[in-house]
């Protein structure tokens, strides 16, 4: 059984090591943190397991009987501890150069994490409940269900976030884990980078333009974060002040073509489901409707310059309409896509992407009923 143990501590020990250090310098993911977890929980519990076959030793070893162990020895180790313990508190050097390499801190400006007062729960294989909640006593609280349709292999990667009635995002409520931690996006079949504005361009757009950081990670100087903007809902919660918001959910599947939007590993394009939620309003649900979708602007199909606005633009003059398709056309093998923030409210091109959702639906409780206990959610 002690060889058993021995052999299990030094497997769980390479576990832990080869996830702690893909918890450091890589993108956070469930499954390596699931392993991590797991893996210490499993070693803490053989540990004791171990210690408490070793009594017997224990006990000899701090009996007065046993040999004697030396002050310089004593005072060494808590010196030592002491040492690592203030240093890593304090980010002494080189204590602060270590956590400097890590992910969390090379990427800080690409990670988007949402209120700590917001969080989300899958209550079955197909539907999602992203839950924002209040500290305020004179504020609701906002509930938005997520209900994809059950014929789903697997499910769209979406973005939930606030806006005001003049399209200034207000808060991220939610956003798919896939995008969450780094702006490149793993694509299976792509031999191009993907990026968050290739998948939610929409969404990527709003956040941008109010924090002012671009798809690089880098402070955009050209659009700048709004200075006077508010990066909480709380406020829009309060009641009895006509406060008035949009939920905005953004999804995407991507290859799912159709005969407008033929590019086999796009497919169409994302789309944009929105309701306007009147905080004073008795109705306490708001159904969201599809209201437009995303526009890829270069290296797209042929067909999206046609579904374009920028491209329709171009109608006035017949030579330019000439040389945008040609372009379009020429671009349609560029496999680098660099997405617009622009709805397209066309949907006509829309088909089969149209049948991934089921229902969305925002629902604000009244402070009255916050007594209650809030669902366990995962932030």
């Amino acid at each position: 059984m002690r060889h058993w143990v021995n052999l299990a501590l030094l497997f769980l020990f390479a576990t832990l090591v080869l996830t702690g250090v893909a918890v450091f310098l890589l993108p956070f993911s469930q499954t390596t943190t699931r392993l991590h977890v797991v893996s210490g929980i499993v070693c803490v519990g053989l540990v004791v397991s171990h210690v408490l076959g070793r009594i017997p030793y224990m006990k000899t070893m701090v009996s007065s009987r046993a040999k004697p162990i030396g002050i310089l020895t004593k005072l060494s180790v808590v010196l030592f501890a002491g040492i690592l313990l203030a240093g890593s508190l304090s980010a002494w050097q080189p204590s602060q150069w270590v956590m400097d390499q890590s992910y969390e801190a090379r990427k800080r400006l690409e990670i988007v994490r949402a209120s700590s007062l917001a969080g989300f729960v899958h209550n079955t294989d197909h539907s999602l409940w992203v839950v924002r909640q209040s500290n305020s006593p004179n504020s609701g609280q906002l509930a938005v269900h997520l209900g994809f349709s059950s014929t789903l292999d697997k499910l769209p990667v979406a973005a939930v976030w606030a806006e005001s009635t003049t399209g200034t995002m207000i808060e991220t409520l939610y956003l798919d884990e896939s995008l969450a931690y780094s702006d490149s996006v793993d694509s299976t079949g792509s031999s191009a980078p993907v990026r968050r504005s290739d998948v939610l361009p929409i969404w990527r757009h709003a956040y941008t333009a109010v924090t002012g950081i671009d798809p690089d990670g880098n402070l955009d100087g050209m659009t700048g974060a709004t200075q006077t903007h508010q990066f909480a809902l709380d406020p829009y919660l309060e009641t009895g002040k006509g406060n008035r918001f949009v939920v905005c959910v953004e999804l995407n599947q991507p290859a799912d073509p159709n005969e407008h939007w033929t590019d086999s590993e796009w497919g169409q394009p994302s789309l944009l489901y929105t309701a306007l939620i009147d905080v004073d309003r008795e109705m306490p649900h708001a159904i969201l409707e599809l209201t437009g979708h995303g526009v890829v602007t270069s290296g797209s199909p042929s067909e999206s310059a046609e579904n374009s606005d920028t491209d329709a633009d171009a109608d006035a003059d017949a030579d330019a309409d000439a040389d945008a398709d040609a372009d379009a056309d020429a671009d349609a093998d560029d496999s680098s896509f660099q997405s617009a923030g622009t709805i397209q409210y066309d949907l006509d091109s829309i088909t089969t992407a149209r049948n991934l959702v089921d229902l969305f639906l925002a629902k604000l409780d009244r402070p009255t009923k916050l007594d209650r206990p809030a669902p366990e959610l995962s932030r």
